[in-house]
């Protein structure tokens, strides 16, 4: 790992360790897993239906498998459903989740 990403990497697990709270992982293959990471419940207004997402800050670190869409995450007793992920080369994603109705 380069300075740079070895840097991009601290930087991350630094967000979550202070922003982030425990959430429970569910993706579509394998078991539950809790893990920490930063919510946000509105990001961006859309033009199609439902009409907004939320987004979830992870480091791919602490998930078991990579994120895939069909995954779930449950916050705070809401069920999300990913159907977005933006993977960075330092080891972090941030997953676009739209709450499961």
């Amino acid at each position: 790992m380069t300075s740079w990403e070895s840097a991009v990497s601290g930087l991350n697990a630094a967000v979550v360790n202070a922003f982030g709270r425990e959430v429970l992982y569910l993706p579509e293959a394998g078991g539950p897993a809790t893990v920490r990471a930063v919510f946000q419940a509105v990001r961006e207004a859309e033009d199609a239906s439902p009409g907004v997402y939320a987004v979830l800050f992870v480091r791919l670190a602490d998930l078991a498998a990579a994120p895939v869409r069909g995954d779930e995450v449950e916050i705070g007793g809401t069920r999300y459903k990913v159907f977005d992920i933006e993977a960075d080369a330092e080891g972090a994603a941030v997953l676009k989740l739209r709450q499961v109705s």
